[in-house]
Order: C-alpha cells, then sequence, then structure tokens
C-alpha cells in the first residue's frame, strides 16, 4: 500500500484509540501515524529487503516492548500498545497485495495473504488506495465528531 494509505489507517486507529482514551488527540494520532508507517523505513537501509523483518509480528511486538522498555510515563503501556497495533494494521493492509507479508519470520520464510481477498490488490492500485484512505479518514472523522 502507498504510505498516505498506511497514514491514514494510523489516523483511524488514533482516532479510535481516542474514542477511548483522555490523552492529547495530537500526541496520539502523530504516534499512531507514525508507527503505522514505520515499518517501510526498510526501503531506506540498503542492508534490509522491503517487506522482510519490518514487516513481521515479531517486528511489531518488538515496536511495543521497544517503547514500554524505554518509557517512564504512566501512559507509556497505552503509547505501547498503539505502537504495535499499527505496525500490525500496516502488516494488514500489505497482507492484501499478491507479495503479502511473512508474518511469522524469523521461524517461517512463508508469506501470508489476508484470506479470501489477499493477493488481488495491487500496492500501487490508486482506486483501492484511494477508497481506503476516503473510508479510513471518514470513519476517524465519524468517530472524533459524534
Amino acid at each position: 500500500m502507498k504510505q498516505l494509505t498506511h497514514a491514514a489507517s494510523g489516523i483511524l486507529l488514533a482516532s479510535l484509540a481516542l474514542h477511548y482514551t483522555s490523552h492529547n488527540a495530537l500526541c496520539v494520532i502523530c504516534w499512531a501515524v507514525t508507527w503505522s508507517i514505520i515499518s517501510d523505513f526498510d526501503v531506506y537501509v540498503p542492508t534490509l529487503g522491503h517487506r522482510e523483518i519490518t514487516h513481521t509480528l515479531a517486528f511489531a511486538l518488538f515496536s511495543g516492548a521497544l517503547v514500554l522498555a524505554l518509557g517512564k510515563s504512566p501512559s507509556t503501556p497505552f503509547y505501547a500498545s498503539l505502537a504495535s497495533l499499527a505496525v500490525i494494521l500496516h502488516l494488514v493492509l500489505d497482507s492484501l497485495t499478491p507479495n503479502g507479508v511473512p508474518l511469522w519470520m524469523p521461524f517461517s520464510r512463508k508469506r501470508v495473504r489476508f484470506p479470501i481477498i489477499g493477493g488481488k490488490i495491487r500496492s500501487g492500485n490508486r482506486a483501492f488506495n484511494l477508497i481506503i484512505q476516503a473510508i479510513a479518514i471518514g470513519a476517524a472523522i465519524m468517530i472524533i465528531i459524534p
């Protein structure tokens, strides 16, 4: 998926989180968007292959564990959970594409695709990306503005 699609999914996740918490909205949105796109930093690191270790369940759990280990505030568990969930949401979106994601790496290199529709949507499919972005932003607006 495109970066904007991942960012829109982060906004949706933040909106859901804000519905159940009283944390600062801007902080939560920025945090969720950052973690929803962080898996794709692998394209900027020459030694990492795209959609390899950063697109795994282990990376999602590691992300939350890292935040938990480094955080010192009472809200650290919330932000750690949000980081892991944002990465998992990234994995779900990328599992819709033909390449899928190596979800169980390092235990298995087999790529996982979302059931039924997984593998049928190209990551560069403009219409699909726009639809996902519109749904995510629309849902976020409906959650934020009752």
